[in-house]
């Protein structure tokens, strides 16, 4: 199975050091755990922040030829705490991944794509955004088209959500995201309606919708297909939880596995991943 993770790359600078991440390339990386033939398509600088972010990449084993460079800086958040210890984060513009180039080569990748996974963020400049729908548009109709909306800070617009769900199938969402998107799209204050309504007005053939500690849930046309609570687990940390979940549940579903089973074993590989410091570990055989 092929699959593609299209948007940002870049290195969360806090305090005490720094640590590679981005939703696509966390969303690739769990893929290719899993078996899944998996392509990160970003831009990252021609810089020594560039240099480093190739080999730390190598390591973790995903195909790198669609990771172009360019002469913008390589992405930087910048993390510090405020007075109360609470993190801020300033995710810094103008960088390599605000520029991602339409190349013959990528649309030629995503042309028999069984997955492409893409989101908000890395559609804040006009170019990449160009370039994303762009590859999105050539992905074949029997794909899984997944919108993990992933929304940060302001780069984001009802225009640019709705753009991107009216392409995708799949949508993934968490408890701090729905609430905006009732707001900005006039949806039910309910919960499940809201869903329903998505649904039906995007067609979407899955909602994927996570609450963090509390549980996560699968919906389709008939409404809810299948509902976990999360797992009781001794957290590291979050990050890569839901890329980790997304990654799990549509390798599973292009197994042939049911909805509930393709739900079962992506909240049991999200449970591991929050166990863990970081988004980038290896998944043991028992979570394969």
């Amino acid at each position: 199975m092929k699959i593609i993770g299209i948007g940002e790359v870049v290195w969360d600078c806090f305090p005490e050091g720094k640590r590679l991440g981005g939703a696509p390339i966390n969303f690739c990386f769990f893929a290719k755990e899993l078996g899944a033939d998996s392509y990160p398509v970003t831009a990252i600088g021609e810089d020594e922040l560039g240099d480093e972010t190739i080999v730390v990449l190598k390591k973790t084993g995903l195909d790198l030829r669609y990771v172009s460079r360019n002469c913008l800086p390589t992405g930087k958040v910048l993390v510090s705490l405020n007075e109360a210890g609470v993190p801020q984060y300033n995710i810094v513009e103008n960088v390599a991944w605000d520029a991602i180039e339409c190349s013959r080569a990528t649309m030629e990748l995503v042309s028999d794509a069984d997955v492409v996974c893409w989101g908000s963020l890395a559609q804040r400049s006009e170019k990449s955004r160009t370039a994303i729908l762009r590859f999105i548009d050539a992905v074949p109709n029997t794909s899984l088209k997944v919108f993990d909306i992933n929304i940060r800070q302001h780069f984001y617009s009802t225009e640019l959500i709705v753009e991107s769900l009216q392409k995708a199938n799949v949508l993934k969402l968490n408890e701090d995201e729905l609430p905006l998107l009732i707001s900005l799209l006039s949806l039910s204050t309910d919960f499940v309606e809201a869903i329903a309504e998505l649904i039906s007005r995007f067609s979407l053939k899955y909602v994927i919708f996570t609450q963090g500690a509390m549980c996560s849930g699968i919906y389709d046309v008939s409404g809810e297909v299948s509902s976990i609570d999360t797992p009781k687990v001794e957290v590291a940390d979050t990050v890569g939880a839901g890329d980790s979940f997304t990654a799990t549940f549509v390798v599973n579903i292009l197994r042939g596995e049911s909805v509930a089973e393709s739900h079962r074993r992506a909240v049991n590989v999200s449970a591991y991943t929050c166990t863990l410091r970081g988004a980038i570990n290896p998944l043991p055989d028992s979570q394969k």
